[in-house]
């Protein structure tokens, strides 16, 4: 008998071993076809699953009170599975043909950080490095003040900082950055972002370059052995949650006017790069959108800044008495 929660158990090993899905998408997977299975039963044949049953689920969702993105991302999770089924012949009919739910989103605006307060996080990353407001990156003058492995942390949230704003690569992203990917000659850094799709980061000048490189040659105070570019202290890769608290903490001791995230490091990247005059198409590429619908959300930022900017300028009150 082809039961629910069997058929979800060989899918998500199909997934494992075939998709090259990451292992929080693939938790997530797990996650969503165990609430599906407790919700409509998980003894109840494969065959019998109707729009009825998504129905059910939707309304279970629905009155769990999550978020509009939260129940696309679980029936998404459940549309690629009966599509699978459907292919592979193990049913005649799928469910989601012709279903519709209506799940309406909140038109939401990225929060970005203001570039005085990115500023300042990085001006006070180089004041507890050892370095001065005005001093440029230089190989030599960093390597004087890394004399510690604990000093490297210090030197990787400048790195981070710095990498995410001038590039606006994902946390996830910048973690998974290895030494053979960085080609400081070309300055250019390649990424293997969502859906393992590969693409290219370029580094803005030579400065950045030279921060870069110190970093590679400087790493080795750590004995890392791993080829990962960032470290932490212990020489380990510096994961995901390791950069949030490194970026949290010195937006923190910088004094900004909000909690500052990694995403939100690159919802500014994507506003500085737009603001800039960069076409949108060449900030698609940058960041690595699939779809350009995706990246034309931070036009609707730069709107909001300007019809702020017109209002302030008030044009009609200089003009009319």
């Amino acid at each position: 008998m082809n039961s629910l929660s069997g058929i979800c158990s060989f899918y998500l090993e199909v997934c494992t071993r075939n998709k090259n899905l990451s292992k929080h998408t693939l938790k997530a997977y797990h996650i969503d076809l165990e609430q599906f299975s407790d919700c409509v039963g998980k003894n109840l044949e494969i065959e019998l699953i109707t729009k009825q049953e998504l129905q059910k689920f939707h309304n279970y969702l629905s009155d769990q009170e999550l978020s509009p993105a939260s129940i696309k991302r679980k029936l998404a999770c459940l549309r690629a599975m009966f599509k699978w089924l459907e292919l592979e012949e193990v049913i005649e009919i799928n469910p989601f043909h012709k279903f519709r739910t209506d799940i309406k989103f909140p038109r939401k605006l990225p929060k970005n950080v203001p570039a005085k307060d990115i500023n300042n996080m990085i001006q006070q990353s180089k004041i507890e490095l050892g370095l001065k407001k005005s001093d440029a990156y230089n190989y030599r003058k960093i390597a004087r003040l890394i004399g510690t492995k604990k000093s490297l942390n210090k030197l990787t949230t400048l790195v981070a900082v710095e990498l995410m704003l001038s590039t606006g690569i994902r946390v996830g992203e910048l973690s998974g950055i290895t030494l053979d990917s960085v080609d400081v000659y070309e300055r250019k850094i390649k990424i293997f972002g969502k859906g393992a799709r590969e693409r290219y980061v370029f580094i803005p000048d030579e400065e950045l370059c030279e921060l870069i490189y110190s970093y590679t040659q400087l790493r080795q105070i750590a004995e890392p052995g791993n080829n990962n570019l960032l470290v932490n202290s212990r020489g380990q890769p510096a994961s995901t949650q390791f950069l949030r608290k490194l970026v949290k903490e010195i937006a923190q001791r910088a004094f900004t006017k909000q909690k500052v995230t990694p995403h939100m490091l690159r919802h500014s990247a994507a506003c500085e790069l737009l603001e800039s005059g960069l076409d949108i198409r060449f900030v698609q590429r940058l960041l690595g959108h699939s779809s350009i619908s995706t990246t034309e959300i931070y036009t609707h930022v730069n709107d909001t800044l300007l019809k702020e900017k017109v209002s302030q300028a008030n044009v009609r009150g200089r003009v009319v008495n």
